[in-house]
């Protein structure tokens, strides 16, 4: 989260409680990314058994 926030992606808001309490938001640079995010989990969706089932089978080869 601290390198998003140095980055620019989020911001960081921490509150003088106790306990402590730290919230992040992205920024809007950091909102751009969401429609990426979206493609890679409907991506990830569609493919996950087959990536799955990849990563088993190189298993069972080593």
């Amino acid at each position: 989260m601290r390198a998003m926030e140095r980055d620019g992606l989020a911001d960081r808001t921490a509150f003088d409680e106790n306990p402590p309490r730290v919230e992040y938001a992205l920024t809007p640079l950091g909102r751009t990314l969401i429609p990426l995010l979206d493609a890679a989990r409907t991506w990830s969706g569609t493919h996950l058994s087959t990536l799955l089932e990849a990563r088993r089978a190189s298993e069972r080869r080593r």
